[in-house]
């Protein structure tokens, strides 16, 4: 009975995130839709903007019509240069369609476009708005986008595209550009593509490759000669990431005039890329990590098979097993509850850390467990007493007292648990 009053709080505490009175929690949420803009030279040595968009099925409202499904939207985008004044305007319509219902709410079909524009040369912020012609919804995003000038005759290179795929035929070579930037569904590595623009076709260029990590540590470097057997040199590189784990990183390659690595980079160009399963919870960036975070929830069994298994795609696959227990909809890869779990345990992080991790600490602890607070009341300055801070949870009718013994922010909990908790709950405390 215990365990399923504490399921329920889990579940209940859903809707109430905004309800906190001590801090706002927040949602790690994938995004609306995604885009790249890379920097080309166009023809005449002018540069050239190319926009790649796609946006999952999910996030537009599709109508039956006959046998299908029709969608229809509107993209606008504004380049904005330094001055706030729009130096590009385009809008176009997008009208999707697919054969049954299941497309129309699934997140891993998307409906795609791509558009070529000549810009000047210069810095911008790059604004797109996608607004849904049925239900009228605006979603918006932004970045910078910055336009070389290709009108000198010097050693140059375009922007670096990630690549899904590229396969040649017919002396024809065909690229699928990668717009979310996660290459982890590529098996030991991933393609990237881009340009070299030489002064004179007998040039060649010595270009260096290298990954920086999230502390821009260099964890992967290689270097060769490009040859210039054209003015514009097309490259596909393949990068190896089977020794990388999940997380963010940044691309680079520099071009010089020769393999000496202390010569100055003529030339460069660097492209951001992830590498996560695209299961999990976007907090997550490490499964061992995420493994040990479920310890107030999981059996030390089940976190230590995790942590065991043979690679990290076994080890993906135990952890989701777990969690896939208590998904609300079998059918679907959301999993509301294991998202919810690891979003709590990155605010913990956030908040909580101190002298350990904030998932670890008292507090953390909590809110892992039963979510924000109904409402707190502090007590830093208390004549009579230390520091102390009140937890109340009106649906379960609780409150937790956490104490600051040292004074410098270490609040523990004195409350005792034993009536709502029983470390660990154990597989079936989220119920099934």
């Amino acid at each position: 009975m215990k365990r399923r009053i504490a399921a329920l709080c889990l579940l209940m505490s859903l809707p109430a995130l905004a309800q906190v009175e001590m801090q706002q929690s927040f949602s790690y949420a994938p995004p609306h839709f995604y885009f790249d803009a890379l920097n080309f030279r166009a023809d005449r040595n002018e540069s050239r903007m190319d926009f790649y968009f796609q946006i999952p099925y999910a996030e537009i409202q599709f109508t039956k019509h006959g046998n299908e499904f029709e969608s229809s939207y509107e993209i606008s985008l504004q380049l904005i240069d330094d001055d706030g004044s729009p130096a590009l305007e385009q809008t176009w319509d997008e009208r999707p369609t697919c054969q049954n219902f299941d497309e129309t709410t699934n997140r891993s079909i998307f409906s795609s476009s791509e558009r070529q524009f000549v810009v000047q040369p210069g810095s911008y912020t790059l604004q797109v708005a996608v607004t849904d012609s049925e239900t009228k919804k605006l979603l918006t995003e932004k970045s910078t986008f910055i336009a070389k000038d290709y009108s000198s005759p010097s050693l140059s290179m375009s922007d670096i595209m990630l690549l899904k795929s590229s396969s040649f035929s017919n002396g024809k070579e065909t690229i699928v550009p990668n717009i979310e930037g996660n290459v982890i569904s590529q098996s030991d590595s991933f393609p990237v593509f881009y340009e070299v623009y030489f002064p004179k076709t007998s040039d060649s260029a010595f270009a260096t490759t290298e990954i920086f990590g999230s502390k821009r540590q260099v964890i992967f470097s290689e270097s060769r000669w490009i040859n210039g057997t054209d003015k514009t040199r097309r490259i596909v590189a393949e990068i190896p990431k089977d020794s990388i784990p999940m997380g963010l990183y940044k691309l680079g390659v520099s071009l010089r005039e020769s393999a000496d690595k202390n010569a100055p980079a003529v030339a460069s160009a660097t492209q951001t890329f992830t590498i996560h399963f695209p299961d999990l919870p976007l907090t997550i960036s490490n499964l061992d990590d995420a493994a040990d975070e479920m310890m107030y929830i999981a059996k030390s069994s089940t976190i230590d098979s995790i942590k065991s298994a043979p690679d990290t795609f076994a080890k993906e696959r135990r952890f989701l097993d777990f969690w896939r227990k208590y998904s609300t909809n079998r059918d679907s890869k959301d999993n509301r509850i294991m998202d919810e779990y690891f979003n709590r345990v990155a605010f913990a992080n956030e908040h909580f850390t101190h002298y350990f991790k904030g998932w670890k600490t008292d507090m953390g602890m909590i809110y892992i467990l039963f979510g924000p607070p109904n409402s707190v009341d502090r007590h830093p300055f208390e004549v009579d007493s230390k520091p102390y801070e009140i937890w109340n949870y009106y649906q379960i009718n609780k409150q937790f007292v956490f104490l600051d013994e040292s004074g410098f922010g270490d609040y523990r909990l004195i409350t005792p648990l034993s009536d709502v908790y029983t470390p660990p709950y154990g597989s079936d405390f989220l119920g099934k």
